[in-house]
């Protein structure tokens, strides 16, 4: 399993129709293949931006699958047009490293 941390700014006084629109797109989200768990988080020192982590089974089904499938393109059609920039998405394993 992979997660998935897509740091996001949207655009300035777009920050509650952002939200609403991301709670209307998670269902969304939860239905594309691969997808296990998301949640969106505020970031607490820079208003108007949020940490978007998704939980995904593999890293092809985020980056291969994903972008094309309809539930993809639904998703994009709900959030991205709030983006002030293309978000910086990174991808980590996800079991912690031994202590």
């Amino acid at each position: 399993m992979v997660v998935e941390h897509a740091y996001i700014t949207v655009v300035p006084g777009q920050e509650d129709a952002f939200e609403k629109a991301f709670a209307e797109a998670q269902p969304i989200l939860a239905t594309a293949g691969g997808c296990r768990s998301s949640s969106l988080r505020r970031d607490a020192e820079h208003p108007g931006s949020y940490l978007l982590e998704v939980h995904w089974e593999r890293l092809a089904d985020h980056l291969e699958v994903f972008p094309d499938s309809k539930a993809g393109k639904d998703f994009a059609g709900h959030v991205a047009h709030f983006f002030a920039r293309v978000p910086d998405v990174r991808h980590f394993v996800a079991e912690p490293v031994p202590a």
